[in-house]
């Protein structure tokens, strides 16, 4: 058995107890290859006919956690019944309840005016650009001239060090993620998900391929449960890897969840399965 196939296992093993499965995973890089543009990293019709099947299975819940607001995060999966965890943790929505940080409302004052300050940066670096995410912000250079990436990076954190009380940043997919420093993240959002949904550590998977999934995989690590590194940029902190995004949706694939009903059934009469 390989060690992926030992990590399949240990998720399985778990639903067959009667325990609920999480299985989340981040969007750009991990579900979907980085494309020039944010908004065509579509997920292909294979992709999502995987997370359809597995969203489908009682006991089984799947999440999407990412740096792109909730509203932008469902439009781009467009699938119903799944868990989302947007603008890097600070707000979700799980099984149809939203939630947010309490201190929401004056963070978003707040990033508002210093995204004011900081796209005045962004004229002297063509390729570059501010997404406003209510939030926080990211600042994207994926058609930014490769000779000219590392001064901009030096620039923009520069521009964001006066601020660092109040804002997080992190590197994102060919981005610099800019987040409220509220105290809410990818990792946080882990731990919230499984809570609200009564999934125990071993039954959580988290999947991501940058360095803002680091708390995250950090997290489903601390649980008990599995954390798959994708791709050459993921965190090494991760157990578990796959080279690319078409290696993680095999490996999802591969989930035979056929087996565990009578498990799934005999944990419903005791409070568990898919949940009240």
């Amino acid at each position: 058995m390989t060690p992926l196939e030992a990590a399949r296992e240990q998720l399985l093993a778990a639903h067959r107890r009667g325990g609920r499965l999480a299985l989340l995973l981040d969007y750009d890089g991990t579900l979907t290859p980085l494309v020039e543009h944010p908004r065509l990293a579509r997920l292909d019709a294979a992709t999502r006919r995987v997370l359809e099947r597995l969203a489908g299975w009682p006991g089984v819940h799947v999440g999407i956690l990412s740096g792109r607001t909730i509203e932008d995060l469902k439009e781009m999966v467009d699938l119903s019944g799944l868990c989302f965890a947007g603008t890097s943790g600070l707000e979700l929505e799980i099984r149809g309840t939203y939630l947010t940080h309490p201190d929401a409302l004056e963070a978003e004052q707040r990033v508002a005016r210093i995204a004011q300050q900081v796209q005045p940066l962004l004229a002297a670096f063509p390729g570059t650009w501010l997404e406003d995410k209510r939030l926080g912000f990211t600042l994207h250079y994926r058609d930014l001239a490769a000779d000219r990436v590392d001064q901009f990076q030096a620039r923009a954190r520069a521009a964001l060090e006066p601020f660092s009380g109040d804002l997080r940043s992190v590197d994102g997919p060919r981005a610099i993620e800019v987040t409220s420093e509220l105290g809410w993240t990818k990792g946080t959002a882990v731990r919230l998900i499984a809570r609200h949904l009564a999934v125990e550590g071993p039954g959580v998977l988290y999947a991501g391929d940058a360095a803002n999934d680091a708390e995250a995989l950090q997290t489903a690590v601390a649980m008990g449960g599995v954390a798959i590194g994708v791709g050459p940029r993921a965190p090494p902190l991760a157990p578990y890897r796959v080279p690319d995004p078409a290696a993680l949706v095999e490996f999802l694939s591969g989930f035979d969840l056929s087996d565990a009903r009578s498990g799934v059934q005999q944990g419903a009469r005791h409070g568990l399965g898919k949940g009240p």
